[in-house]
Order: structure tokens, then sequence, then C-alpha cells
């Protein structure tokens, strides 16, 4: 005979944070206290939603890096392929910043000696076309690279604060941003989710550029502001 018990909802809402702080994934911290983070664990769904802040800067945003556009001969088997996971030596944190929203999220990422994955799902999400509100299976070899740029540049405090100004973009608002700037490819990188747009604060663009040189095997586009790094075929450029 099996016997059922009735769980109330305070119980099984308890039972839920609890799970979520037992969690070995890495802690996402609201810092600016206007998000709601709300944690799930189903597989292929966002494990935060939040309400953004209302961009102050307007519809127009405040980043957009006109990429130059890819050259005849240029195919996508010149493109970097990077399906691994990345394996991080280092524990340290990302207080990560959408330069154009205000979002604000602490990632914590474990050395491999913890076995903690990383989950790409979240950076799918916080690299998503913020305009648009859509999100894109970011490249892997993207994602990687610029957590790699990142351990390389942790100091001793262990925790860098990373802004970043575009990730992925949809077919619409790269058009917009087209119409605004005849310096924005028309075949961006940005469209695959094969692009990122950021930078560092407390680091000069100098050591950025130096690092991602070494770490970023596709392109590298320097800006007096951000750095801008893609998994197409090497190449270089400033502006």
């Amino acid at each position: 005979m099996v016997t059922k018990h009735k769980i109330s909802r305070r119980v099984f809402g308890l039972g839920i944070i609890s799970a979520g702080l037992c969690e070995a994934a890495a802690p996402l911290i609201d810092l600016g206290g206007t998000k709601t983070p709300f944690i799930s664990t189903s597989r292929g769904k966002k494990i935060i939603e939040f309400n953004s802040r209302l961009n102050i800067q307007g519809q127009n945003g405040v980043y957009f890096d006109p990429e130059p556009e890819l050259k005849i001969g240029h195919t996508k088997h010149n493109f970097i392929t990077d399906n691994r996971n990345y394996v991080p030596m280092k524990t340290f944190r990302l207080l990560l910043e959408n330069g154009n929203t205000g979002e604000s999220y602490l990632y914590s990422i474990a050395s491999s000696f913890f076995n903690n994955q990383i989950d790409y799902g979240f950076f799918d999400y916080f690299f998503r076309d913020w305009r648009e509100n859509k999100e894109i299976k970011m490249d892997r070899g993207v994602v990687n690279n610029f957590l790699k740029i990142c351990e390389n540049l942790v100091g001793t405090e262990k925790t860098l604060n990373v802004i970043i100004t575009s990730g992925y973009r949809t077919l619409k608002t790269n058009e917009y941003l087209r119409e605004n700037s005849s310096q924005v490819a028309k075949n961006s990188m940005h469209l695959s989710g094969r692009a990122l747009d950021f930078t560092i604060k407390n680091k000069s663009i100098g050591k950025l550029e130096k690092v991602a040189d070494l770490l970023t095997p596709g392109g590298l586009g320097v800006y007096s502001g951000f750095i801008h790094i893609d998994t197409g075929p090497h190449r270089r450029w400033n502006a």
C-alpha cells in the first residue's frame, strides 16, 4: 500500500530554493537590485529571467562596431571551429554588465579541479540581442576565447568587471545598424553568434589587445573603448 503525502506550497517552494542553493553550478547574483532572478532546473531553458532596466541611452544603443566585410575567398572553411568545453585553470569571477541595458550579474567559475562545467546556456542568454530580446546558441569557440582572455587577465582580486557591448544580432538589428552606418558588415559575424564586443574595467585596451591577439585565432578588431573577437577567418583591424 502506497501512502501519499501532501506537500504545502511553502514547503515545496523552500525545497526548490534549497536545491538551487545546493546546486554546484556557478551562482548568479543580481547586484543592481532591480531584477528578480529565477532559477530553473529544466535543461534547455533560460536559467535566469529578470525585468531589465530601460536603456537610458535610447533605441540607438551605445555601441556597435564598424566590422569589415569578409574578403572574397573567405568561406566557412576558413572559420574557426571549437566545440570543446572550456576547462579553466583558475577559480575566478566575472562581473558581467550589458553596456546597453545596465543588466549585471556575478558569474563564478571554478577551476577544472572542482569539475565545474561552464553553463553555456547562461552566456547564450546574456549575449542575446537586447533590442529584439532574442537569443541564439552562441558559437562555443567565441565563448571559449572570451573566457580564456578573461582568465588570463584575472589578477589577485580574482574578479573581472566585464562590459559586453554587443553579442548576437538579429538580421533586423543588423539592418537597422547598417541604415545608420555604412561600415556595419552586411554579413556580420554577430548574425551567427560568432562575435563578441567587450571591454574590461581597469584594463587598458592595449593590454586587452595584446592578450586577445594571442588567444583569438579568428578575427580581432580593436576600438578606442572595446575589442571585437570572432571565430571567422584570421584577420586583424583597428578603428
